[in-house]
């Protein structure tokens, strides 16, 4: 089982916080933690660990793991141990189906907007990053620009009370999707294709093509999620489990 271990703390992008601030601030340095991929699911989370990451006493990172506790991001896996919330292929396939229904809307939203030549280079620049860090196999920055991508495209759709849903199912498949680089080969696969799709999808956003819009957005998650299905069946298998 994946343990977190403060021996790596080099290795994360979370940062010592303002104690001015720390329970939100810890709060919003897990979250983006976990979206990103800096956890993997079933690992294990100690609040004296992150404590010591953050700088901080435990009492601000017990609060803000409670908020993600509540939020099904990190799940308690005995009286006094943490996890990040483990890869179960059912819960996964609900999570994809929602957010196909919720990210496809959200793209319908942005390409019904009035054309904004603003929104679709920026979101060429985000996949124009993602395509860039796969070349010189830096994961950690094609993750980094997915979101980036998924998230300008989705705040265009103006609908503010969507976006934190959205984010929100981001963080239970962030880790899942992460642990995608373990094989570097179907990492790559799966954001190079991705690339191809999101530019199907800032077509579609430049044409007001709704439809075409929730298409690709729809076919991005679904696709990669197959990809990841097998990989966890694969690896299931590996293990004889």
């Amino acid at each position: 089982m994946n343990t977190f271990d403060p021996t790596i703390r080099s290795q994360r992008t979370l940062v010592p916080v303002d104690v001015s601030t720390v329970q939100d601030r810890v709060y919003q340095s897990l979250r983006l933690g976990l979206l990103k991929g800096e956890f993997l699911p079933g690992e294990q989370v100690s609040i004296r660990a992150l404590a010591e990451v953050f700088g901080t006493s435990p009492m601000p990172v017990r609060e803000a793991v409670a908020r993600l506790i509540a939020e099904r991001a990190i799940e308690q896996s005995g009286p006094r141990t943490l996890r990040v919330a483990p890869y179960l292929a059912s819960d996964h396939e609900n999570y994809i189906r929602v957010r196909m229904q919720l990210e496809g809307y959200a793209a319908e939203r942005a390409a019904s907007a009035p054309k904004n030549p603003a929104l679709t280079d920026a979101l060429r620049r985000h996949n124009d990053s993602i395509q860039e860090a796969l070349e010189v196999r830096d994961f950690d920055a094609a993750l980094a620009g997915n979101q980036a991508f998924h998230f300008e495209l989705y705040r265009a759709g103006g609908y503010p009370q969507l976006l934190d849903i959205i984010s929100t199912l981001w963080l239970r498949t962030g880790p899942i999707v992460a642990s995608a680089r373990k094989d570097e080969g179907l990492f790559y696969r799966i954001f190079n294709n991705g690339v191809q799709i999101h530019s199907n999808a800032i077509e579609a956003i430049s044409q007001r093509d709704r439809a075409a819009a929730r298409h690709a957005i729809n076919l991005d998650i679904r696709s990669s999620h197959l990809s990841i299905r097998r990989f966890y069946q694969r690896a299931s298998a590996e293990s004889g489990y």
